[in-house]
């Protein structure tokens, strides 16, 4: 017995967002690794938290819970707790009960984390900057990054 799908012509555009997620994939770790490392080197923080700690940073001076942090970043619970106490023992977040729940803790930010966040912003948009800037001359990323940067220049103004 064929399958139903054998015979059919495919959605072009099915077929493009297919071709466009084969090329995102290998270009993402490729970033995702070098972030990472300049991070690391300059900054003394992983790409991991800084990402926890951009969570904390939009939300100063409020606090968030970990499954709120944990839910931003499209992880479970337990990552994010793990990548918290991390930020915790460095000084950067501090965990604050929470008036209503004794039980539940929040996490908020430390004026040392939202600096260095800060800091770490900045080298991370001129990372990103270089990265595309090269990118759009090789081959196997030219094309997904022209369409990453026509995306940025059509935001809507906020």
């Amino acid at each position: 017995m064929t399958e139903p799908h054998d015979h059919e012509v495919p959605d072009s555009s099915a077929e493009t967002a297919s071709r466009l997620w084969e090329r995102m994939v290998p270009m993402f770790s490729l970033l995702e690794g070098r972030l990472d490392h300049t991070l690391t080197r300059r900054h003394d923080i992983g790409l991991g938290q800084f990402m926890a700690l951009g969570v904390l940073a939009r939300e100063h001076p409020e606090s968030v819970s970990v499954s709120g942090v944990a839910r931003r970043l499209g992880v479970s619970v337990s990552a994010a707790s793990r990548v918290l106490a991390q930020l915790e023992r460095a000084g950067r977040t501090v965990r604050v009960a929470w008036p209503c729940d004794r039980r539940a803790s929040r996490v908020t930010v430390t004026d040392t984390g939202l600096d260095l966040w800060n800091r770490a912003c900045n080298t991370l948009h001129h990372e990103l900057s270089l990265a595309f800037g090269t990118l759009r001359f090789d081959e196997r990323y030219a094309h997904l990054v022209a369409r990453l940067c026509r995306t940025e220049r059509e935001r809507p103004a906020e």
